[in-house]
């Protein structure tokens, strides 16, 4: 969820507010959530750090969000809210065929990334493996990705075994998620090759599975 996805779409976080000024003040919170655990991690993103980036009084933030949990809660899921309403847009595009809607929601995961600092995922997965409710929303978010690649898959190979479907499905995820290790910032290898570079050859790999 990068600094520059903090847009006028409608989330959970920004419905905390009911006027135009409120909002402002929640996307000013939810940047600056993102530069603190970006930058220094999430022991550092306490409510005073989060209102001095955000520029806005300690109360402004205690005002939407009584703890730092509850900040955190919502921090991480307004990031899946927002990846999920993409993922949904591309899979109504009555125009598309469903391989290219598949491609396209695997294309628009690798874009996500790539406009993302990759240790906002990682912050993400450690809070996840603390944090039952968030852990369990995301969850169902991959699950749901999972239904939609076999989805697709059924009707791109009607001769395909439910076994088939569901094997593929999971390489797709697996290979999906991998690019935040493969193809991000951090990544150990492929240093001299740029984000598009990397993409092309992960949704190659994704073309040849599918066929």
């Amino acid at each position: 969820m990068a600094k520059q996805s903090a847009t006028e779409s409608d989330n959970s976080f920004l419905s905390r507010a009911r006027y135009p000024k409120g909002r402002e003040a929640l996307k000013s919170i939810l940047d600056a959530t993102y530069e603190v655990v970006t930058k220094q991690g999430l022991s550092a993103a306490s409510q005073e750090a989060i209102a001095q980036q955000a520029n806005v009084t300690k109360s402004a933030v205690r005002h939407y969000f009584s703890t730092k949990e509850e900040l955190l809660l919502a921090f991480f899921t307004v990031g899946v809210e927002r990846l999920e309403a993409i993922v949904e847009a591309q899979l109504h595009a009555s125009s598309k065929s469903p391989r290219e809607k598949l491609l396209g929601i695997v294309s628009t995961h690798y874009d996500w990334m790539n406009a993302t600092d990759d240790v906002y995922y990682f912050e993400a997965a450690a809070y996840w493996g603390r944090h039952p409710e968030f852990g369990e929303m995301r969850e169902r978010w991959y699950q749901r990705l999972i239904h939609h690649y076999r989805q697709s898959l059924r009707e791109v190979h009607p001769d395909w075994s439910s076994q088939r479907c569901d094997a593929a499905s999971f390489q797709i995820l697996t290979m999906v998620l991998g690019g935040w290790a493969t193809m991000g910032a951090c990544r150990a290898t492929h240093k001299n090759k740029d984000a598009k570079e990397l993409k092309a050859s992960l949704l190659g790999g994704i073309k040849l599975l599918i066929g």
